[in-house]
């Protein structure tokens, strides 16, 4: 029957591809799939993530695809949580209601009460699931191999043998409840202290192999969030949403397969709660760098440094042809950028960029397809709730902070530097990207650095005090020498890096790499002072050259923040946005700093800084006034270089218990810089 059944649709989806295309083909491949069983219908799924595989009229049928099950019998239920959880219904639930809420191929959804009242839904397997999925799974292998045997090179390019593998994954993690909880609970710790997204608890003890256990969920439908919310709860409800989105697709790598309408609950106040987790999916730490680096050249228009990044991730069949792929994607991506509204979209161009690959030889790793998939089937969502929302839009600030936050790291920046170096120097030439490790004991290649160092003369932390003397000296000797009447300059330094050594033997070890670096530089700036008052400078004239030094540290900092955001918005007030929040991420990154965000009007960025390591070194010091003319004094003119003005009432190294950031960027309001309680 299933042999039979299999081999009259792949006739008919042969005849369909050669242009001899019946209507009611996609209509009764649907139908024999839910015929044919369970595993089938899971088929069904997968597939319409795949439109490299089938077409798209086909893959449109499959989309459309509802489970159709019948209810079975509450005392098979009965017994199924007998054999799991032991003991009667009773022993665990205060209630258990007899009619299903949902009856699908593999398993039916009972609503229940604990015995302390609190409302759960139960999920409850099927019988005999196992024995019918393993025979299931004997059939399509036969098939797949007789398959390689008439239509091998669509085998190949299709690459199905390992979209097999992951079909018989998904569907195993579908018959194991207790690895779905698992599931679940991994989505819940990258959701913690996400305030827009719940995840349902799971119950453990009352979770097993064939029975789950966990929270039942009240909320909106899709469609009746769309239709009765007010325009301001949709809107936030929008920005949760894309919020979630780019976490899971981008940030995580952890993502939710299959999120219809049905798998996501609305509510009201502008939370989403996510439910069934049994199709999920994984991007390695590169893919995830890949795709950020390809959104990043397409919303610029950089066509072909965009295919560079997407091509990156193919595997090319033996009839491959780049010129063709390229052709397609240059086509697809022109597309994108004339279209109207609604028309076509970042999410729906990346899975037609994949169709071309494949269409011209280019194989894309199952993962990826179902990323591709699974992001344009959730964009869908948004554009539910905000017919007009272009995605790429409201993605842009929060890839701006995934991209900083990820060049930012100071491990990653080592480790990639630690590959680079030893082939540039010896060699004269860059490893190619094959000869790259992910991961490695990182502390053996510590270890070889110190001994190099030893090797040229280095100690671990002279090596360390050559790099920030020069970089300081770089900065300090011409603002220095050009001092009038003239210093002497060689003094001041070498009395400022006595003062520092005595300064930096009672330095804590900060939490974060970013605090330690703004740590010792405040160091190094109360030994500057300190070293030109000893030289005859007045305190004003001595506050004066230290601020100059350091804004001539700080100013080539702004740069990358500065132009990373103008590279992803054209709108002023998103680019203070960006660019702040890079630095908050490095190197003024929290738990060393605090930040908390405030509401403002729509012309400026506001947020608090509620911890400072360089204000409490200062105030240790007795030297909070040095800080107050020096370093928050440097907030100033990088608000002008960032295109805004500053606007602050106090800091934390004046007394106050936060250091108040208002950029404003509406150039025709005066600046309220005459509060200038920072500045007396």
């Amino acid at each position: 029957m299933i042999l039979w059944t299999l081999r009259r649709e792949v006739r008919a989806l042969r005849r369909y591809n050669l242009q001899s295309r019946g209507e009611t083909d996609p209509t009764r491949f649907v139908e024999a799939l839910i015929e044919l069983g369970p595993t089938f219908v899971k088929l069904g799924q997968i597939l319409s993530t795949r439109p490299d595989i089938l077409p798209e009229e086909y893959v449109a049928a499959l989309e459309r695809l509802q489970e159709r099950a019948p209810v079975v019998p509450l005392d098979v239920i009965k017994a199924t949580i007998k054999t799991e959880l032991g003991g009667k219904l009773a022993d665990h639930f205060e209630t258990f209601e007899c009619d299903p809420v949902a009856s699908a191929s593999l398993a039916q959804v009972h609503r229940a009460t604990l015995k302390d009242g609190t409302v759960v839904a139960v999920k409850v397997q099927r019988p005999d699931m196992d024995a019918l999925i393993s025979r299931d799974m004997a059939a399509l292998s036969f098939g797949i191999t007789i398959l390689a045997k008439i239509v091998p090179r669509k085998l190949r390019r299709s690459n199905l043998s390992d979209f097999f593998a992951e079909f018989r994954r998904y569907t195993l993690n579908e018959l194991d409840f207790a690895a779905e909880a698992q599931t679940i609970e991994r989505f819940r710790l990258n959701f913690v202290g996400h305030d827009t997204v719940t995840i349902p608890n799971t119950y453990q003890k009352l979770t097993t192999r064939r029975v789950l256990t966990m929270d039942w969920v009240e909320g909106l439908h899709l469609g009746d969030a769309a239709a009765i919310l007010t325009d301001e709860k949709k809107d936030k409800l929008v920005s949760g949403l894309v919020n979630m989105l780019l976490k899971m697709f981008v940030s995580d790598g952890l993502f939710h397969a299959d999120l219809h309408p049905g798998n996501i609950v609305f509510h009201s106040d502008g939370r989403l709660t996510l439910l069934d987790f049994g199709m999920y999916g994984q991007l390695e730490p590169r893919q995830q760098d890949r795709f950020i680096l390809y959104w990043m050249a397409v919303v610029q228009g950089q066509t072909r440094r965009a295919f560079h990044h997407f091509r990156a991730q193919t595997d090319a069949l033996p009839d491959a042809d780049e010129a063709a792929f390229f052709g397609q994607f240059a086509k697809l991506a022109e597309e994108f950028y004339t279209s109207p509204l609604r028309e076509t979209s970042l999410a729906k161009i990346y899975l037609e960029m994949m169709q071309a690959g494949y269409q011209t030889g280019f194989v894309f790793p199952a993962s990826l397809m179902l990323h591709a998939k699974a992001l344009t089937t959730a964009e869908a969502l948004l554009f539910e709730l905000a017919p007009d929302a272009r995605f790429e839009q409201l993605s842009r600030p929060y890839i701006a902070r995934e991209f900083a936050a990820r060049v930012a790291s100071p491990n990653r920046l080592a480790k990639r530097a630690s590959q680079i170096l030893p082939e540039l120097l010896l060699l004269g030439e860059l490893p190619p990207q094959t000869a790259m490790d992910e991961d490695w004991d990182w502390s053996t290649t510590k270890a070889l650095a110190n001994d190099l160092a030893s090797q040229i003369g280095l100690t671990n932390v002279d090596g360390g005090r050559t790099m920030l003397r020069d970089l300081v000296e770089h900065h300090a000797l011409p603002i220095l020498q050009a001092t009038k009447p003239a210093l002497n300059v060689p003094d001041i330094l070498k009395a400022t890096w006595r003062r520092y050594d005595e300064l930096e033997r009672n330095l804590r070890i900060a939490e974060t790499t970013g605090a330690m670096i703004t740590t010792h530089l405040a160091a190094l700036t109360l030994a500057i002072y300190e070293s030109l008052v000893a030289q005859g400078q007045s305190p004003e004239e001595a506050h004066g050259l230290v601020y100059q030094i350091g804004w001539s540290i700080y100013e080539p900092m702004s740069e990358l923040p500065l132009m990373l955001a103008k590279t992803l918005s054209a709108d002023p007030t998103k680019q203070m946005r960006i660019a702040t929040n890079v630095f908050r991420k490095f190197p003024f990154g929290d738990p060393a700093y605090g930040w908390r965000d405030i509401d403002t009007d729509p012309n400026t960025v506001g947020f608090d800084c509620t911890k400072c390591p360089v204000a409490s070194f200062f105030k240790q010091h007795d030297a909070s006034g040095l800080c107050v003319k020096t370093w928050c004094a440097l907030d100033y003119p990088l608000a002008q270089k960032w295109g805004g003005k500053l606007e602050r009432t106090g800091t934390i190294a004046m007394g106050d218990d936060h250091c108040d950031f208002r950029w404003n960027m509406d150039p025709a309001r005066p600046s309220q810089q005459n509060n200038t309680k920072a500045e007396t």
